[in-house]
């Protein structure tokens, strides 16, 4: 009995020992943060043992009780240590069942915290890749950044040297406009004095134009006092524009008086001083010379010193293109008698286109004028007999006349005078002209030599 209570004793204070050896382990054993239900478990667990324990250590001290009194008898000690056995068996078996499973439990949460931390390891490489990138991005903007500051810098430079420039240009202009304002006000002084000299040039011009019009000028005043003017054309051509207008608002057929021998005096004087050879003067002559043209009547002009004036016109302008073969001879026909006359005909290249008055008057016997007038005779029927115009009542007219002044013998068609004789308010003839190389008999003396 003492032996068993020995050997009870020993067995109890081993396992205490083991249990409290091995509870410290799992109690203060460190444990990686999990989840609620794995520290339920360990909680649950150790409560278990710890239940185990205090029911073996009542039982122990439940022999110690019973090896003290030693009152119990045999059979109760016998069923007391059975189930001390029993439970110490138990005990050992569930110590190892839980050993077991806290030992699996730690694996599994070590296992689990070893993948986490090479998640960890891995994500943290990444990191530290992308940091290293980071850094190099950081480090490529830095030294783009000093770049950019350096080219900021020369950039500032460069604006700090155009405001320089902007304000030498400003200074620059400043001046300029202060200098064109003197200039403008020079200008201003000097334009005075000349719209001054203008008004006073074109009064006196206007005076002048007066004295052309309305006095009789000598040929030396017209010389001295177209000489004195810086354009002599243009005054000229400007003295004919005005007269021609003053005459075509008084309905008058031409200039007339005083004008048109002032005006043969400036036209011969503009020949010899030869100013008109400019194209804009030209065409303005032009003009004049087209107007004129269109109040005069060349087949039978009213008067013979306006017929002159105008071929003189011609001339001192260089307009011969104006007037055709016909019309210049029909004027210088008209001219003949006066002293410009031959001349005209040299410079207008009339040698070959003799009148038959001019023939009659100057009796050139190299040339028929009744051969000449019976062509002109036959010419006028045949053209008057188709379609009778003005112009053939006026050659007819001048042969009439020429027959009557010279008693030329030869008959007149009857027919002709018929249709084309009636009054005419032209008093004046045509002129009857023909080449002199169709002349073959002289013309007979005529009583009455001079022209009209």
């Amino acid at each position: 009995m003492g032996l068993y209570l020995f050997l009870t004793r020993v067995c109890t204070t081993s396992l205490l020992f083991a249990a409290f050896s091995l509870f410290p382990t799992l109690l203060y054993r460190p444990l990686p943060p999990a989840e609620s239900h794995t520290v339920t478990t360990r909680e649950i667990l150790l409560g278990s043992l710890l239940s185990r324990f205090t029911c073996i250590a009542v039982e122990s001290m439940g022999l110690r009780a019973m090896d003290n009194t030693c009152v119990e008898d045999k059979f109760t000690f016998v069923s007391k240590r059975q189930k001390l056995c029993e439970s110490l068996e138990k005990l050992k078996a569930d110590s190892s069942q839980i050993l077991k499973t806290l030992h699996d439990h730690y694996d599994m949460v070590a296992e689990k915290r070893s993948r986490d931390i090479e998640l960890k390891e891995d994500e943290l490489q990444v990191l530290c890749l992308k940091l290293e990138e980071t850094q190099k991005k950081i480090e490529a903007t830095e030294i783009e950044a000093g770049d950019k500051e350096k080219e900021l810098d020369l950039l500032r430079k460069q604006i700090k040297s155009e405001e320089k420039t902007l304000t030498e240009i400003r200074t620059s202009l400043k001046n300029t406009q202060n200098e064109l304002e003197l200039k403008k006000t020079e200008l201003r002084a000097r334009s005075s004095v000349l719209v001054k000299h203008d008004v006073a040039a074109e009064t006196g011009d206007a005076l002048t134009l007066r004295e052309f019009s309305s006095a009789s000028l000598s040929r030396h005043q017209v010389s001295s006092y177209l000489r004195g003017l810086s354009n002599p054309a243009k005054f000229v051509l400007d003295l004919v524009k005005g007269q021609l207008k003053d005459a075509h608002r008084g309905q008058d057929l031409g200039l007339q008086g005083l004008v048109l021998e002032n005006l043969v005096l400036s036209f011969e004087e503009l020949a010899e001083i030869r100013g008109t050879d400019k194209a804009q003067m030209r065409l303005k002559a032009t003009q004049v010379a087209t107007l004129w043209k269109g109040m005069m009547v060349i087949e039978a002009p009213r008067s013979t010193l306006e017929a002159l004036a105008f071929l003189l016109f011609i001339v001192a302008y260089g307009l011969r293109s104006l007037i055709n073969e016909e019309e210049t001879a029909l004027l210088a026909t008209s001219v003949f008698n006066y002293k410009q006359g031959p001349r005209l005909f040299h410079l207008f290249g009339l040698k070959r286109k003799l009148p038959v008055r001019i023939i009659c008057l100057l009796k050139l016997k190299e040339f028929s004028a009744t051969t000449l007038l019976m062509k002109e005779i036959t010419s006028l029927r045949c053209s008057a007999l188709e379609k009778a115009e003005i112009k053939d009542v006026g050659r007819l007219r001048a042969i009439v006349e020429l027959v009557a002044d010279y008693k030329l013998d030869i008959d007149l068609p009857g027919d002709l005078i018929a249709k084309l004789m009636f009054p005419r308010e032209d008093s004046t003839p045509p002129a009857l002209h023909c080449s002199v190389e169709a002349a073959e008999e002289t013309c007979p003396s005529s009583s009455n030599p001079m022209a009209t």
